[in-house]
């Protein structure tokens, strides 16, 4: 007898169901910033190269046991400028944030912690290093998630809920039950509703996350070149 197909074609299919957002909204949006600055590729943090992804460096490679200064730099102004525009943006507002928040990078800025804490945002898990955990082998990555867990308790002072690696292996979600004490993983952009699934013999919660409402795409092809064509994007997908 061969196994069942893993994969959940179906989902809610024709009934989803009616979420009854507080208010009788018609719908709920979760502003999600990812803190990642400090946890990316470099030799200075035990890589074999240098980081490559989502870069304004159009074409960037990685650089094979070197420095890349200006890689460095552009991460550079994550953390020291443009955090503090997306932190001012939304508290001006009072609009709630969930931060996405790799533990590496966390610890290299704790008066950014402390802006997200003052804020009242939840700082959910980005796993331990901004990398792409696809080859990554299974005892390896477990050892992030338990290394994640701890720094984002020691950093933060309480202990992540959630949970997003972003760069998955097949591993990645029963390593997450296993390591027990996350409300909900958002590694999965299959509904646009949360959905439950059944996860090392453990039902578990998965809060999808998106890669096309997202301000990835201006740094991707087929992506965005100005703020008005990201507006008129997200305002459509509402409309």
């Amino acid at each position: 007898m061969t196994d069942p197909y893993p994969r959940d074609l179906v989902g809610y299919g024709q009934t989803p169901p009616d979420p009854q957002w507080p208010g009788g909204a018609r719908l709920a949006v979760q502003f999600v910033i990812n803190y990642e600055e400090g946890g990316e590729n470099s030799i200075l943090h035990g890589d074999p190269a240098s980081e490559a992804f989502l870069s304004e460096i159009v074409g960037a490679a990685p650089l094979l046991g070197v420095r890349h200064m200006n890689m460095e730099s552009l991460y550079e102004y994550g953390s020291r400028a443009g955090w503090w525009r997306l932190h001012r943006l939304f508290t001006q507002r009072g609009i709630p944030v969930t931060v996405f928040g790799v533990a590496m990078a966390l610890a290299r800025n704790p008066e950014a912690v402390a802006a997200m804490k003052a804020a009242n945002w939840e700082i959910a898990s980005h796993g331990y290093r901004w990398i792409d955990y696809q080859y990554v082998d299974i005892e390896t990555e477990r050892a992030h998630i338990h290394k994640a867990i701890e720094l984002h308790t020691q950093v933060t002072g309480s202990r992540p809920l959630g949970f997003y690696q972003g760069r998955t292996s097949p591993n990645t979600r029963r390593l997450v039950v296993e390591a027990g004490g996350f409300l909900y993983d958002a590694d999965s952009y299959a509904d646009d509703l949360p959905y439950w699934v059944r996860e090392a013999d453990q039902r578990h919660l998965v809060v999808p996350y998106t890669l096309d409402v997202n301000d990835m795409r201006f740094a991707t092809p087929q992506g965005f070149n100005s703020g008005d064509q990201f507006f008129c994007y997200l305002r459509d997908t509402f409309d």
